[in-house]
């Protein structure tokens, strides 16, 4: 399995965003001359996603105790469409930005395609701890442009089901540790009672089945929404939000619990919920959201017994160095120091390293907070998040992805609230996405 995206799949992923244009601008000419040799005192302007008090803050301090000579300035932006134009018109502008987060893989391409971020191949290669990142390691664990590497991801997310252990422990279930997605459905057909759904979502299964790339055929030339893994997923979802067992998508909509999918777990409104680990300090703000059911972690249900499947989370929190950076020594500095040493100041924020290593039981007990006994089921963070095996893909095709994405996003949503059948659903997927990739050429 490759990770090269190659330019025409990279032009055709950068399309259609909102900001492509404006990066556009910068070009290729916007490569810095500097040579980033730093000598004296330097300050680096550092922007992401990330709360400054959920990691960064921490992170930063530690690095600069070590390299006193070298200071950070961290800006949040919010990782959203506002957020992102914000971040690319300060990269296009007259701001100082030496190193940047990227989160979204068509957000990642279409700053390397304007030429804003340094090529880190060789640096990464000649490194001992950040050389799993280069072109060729096995297992693939980044984003690659034309065989170059322009960032290395500081987060590996395992997704898992976030339960209420308290309701399961109410209806008297036991989770099998090979469970299912029929599994899945049963618990959740239980759990579901008087305002109670047993889940806000069931897993995706044609992720689940399908893994890397797996909205396209071989090649990148032709989309794959006729596969069946795809109608096998909709069929369940639409299935468990007809009985019930999962929240339907008017719902979902009117209370806005696609953007703050935390509120109906933490109400007690769901039962489980499929995430990620950043989201656990939603659970350890017990101000925000005051609960008191402990919350256990479990592996996401296989959509077949005995057949292997991928993991539908994540390599993230793409961090780059920008060209018009005059500190390039230093800003690779800080990208060793925070994927190496630096990586566990993220962790009580959730974000997970991406390399393995570590003291366990300190990483435990910082994902889990001070009040980590009364809010989790402990042994569940260890086993089914940083000691998980769990087999996580990585994307190679970008071809049209962006347009892909937002022809998918509103179909999903009109099969989802009923206003298309599924059979619709199918063949207008795959006629529109077919005609976007065509177009590319």
């Amino acid at each position: 399995m490759t990770n090269t995206i190659s330019r025409r799949r990279l032009l055709a992923g950068a399309a259609g965003l909102g900001s492509a244009a404006l990066l556009a601008a910068c070009g290729k000419d916007s490569e810095s001359k500097n040579t980033g040799n730093d000598t004296g005192a330097v300050t680096l302007n550092v922007w992401g996603g990330v709360p400054p008090e959920s990691g960064p803050d921490a992170l930063f301090a530690a690095f600069t105790a070590k390299h006193p000579n070298i200071k950070v300035k961290y800006t949040r932006y919010v990782n959203d469409d506002q957020g992102n134009l914000k971040l690319d018109t300060a990269l296009q502008g007259g701001l100082e930005i030496d190193v940047v987060v990227s989160y979204a893989r068509s957000a990642l391409a279409k700053r390397v395609e304007a030429g804003l971020l340094t090529d880190l191949t060789d640096r990464i290669a000649g490194d001992a701890t950040l050389k799993a990142f280069a072109p060729g390691a096995e297992p693939a664990s980044n984003n690659f442009f034309d065989g170059k590497a322009y960032s290395v991801p500081a987060s590996r997310s395992v997704e898992t089901v976030l339960a209420n252990k308290s309701l399961l422990d109410k209806a008297g279930i036991t989770v099998p540790e090979d469970w299912t997605a029929a599994d899945f459905r049963a618990i959740a057909k239980e759990l579901s009672g008087k305002d109670v759904y047993g889940c806000l979502t069931p897993p995706d299964l044609a992720r689940q089945r399908l893994g890397p790339d797996f909205t396209y055929k071989a090649g990148g030339r032709e989309s794959n929404f006729d596969d069946p893994a795809f109608r096998e997923n909709f069929q369940l979802r639409l299935d468990m939000m007809a009985e019930k067992s999962a929240v339907p998508m008017t719902e979902i909509v009117a209370q806005k619990w696609d953007a703050f999918a935390q509120t109906p777990f933490l109400t007690g409104r769901v039962g489980m919920w499929i995430s990620q680990p950043f989201v656990l300090r939603y659970i350890k703000d017990t101000k925000e959201y005051p609960h008191d059911f402990q919350t256990i972690l479990l592996p996401l249900p296989a959509p077949q017994k005995g057949v292997p499947f991928w993991n539908t989370g994540g390599y993230g929190d793409n961090v780059a160095i920008t060209k018009k950076s005059a500190h390039q020594d230093a800003a690779f500095t800080l990208l060793q120091f925070w994927l190496g040493e630096g990586a566990a100041r993220m962790v009580p924020g959730g974000r997970l390293p991406s390399l393995p290593g570590g003291d366990t039981a300190v990483l435990a007990a910082d994902l889990g907070g001070p009040d980590a006994a009364k809010l989790f089921d402990e042994r569940s963070l260890v086993t089914n998040l940083l000691t998980s095996d769990a087999r996580i893909p990585v994307d190679t095709i970008q071809t049209a992805h962006a347009e892909i994405a937002t022809i998918m996003n509103g179909l999903n949503q009109r099969v989802l609230l009923g206003s298309i059948s599924l059979d619709e659903w199918a063949r207008t997927a795959k006629q529109q996405c077919d005609a976007a990739i065509k177009k590319v050429g």
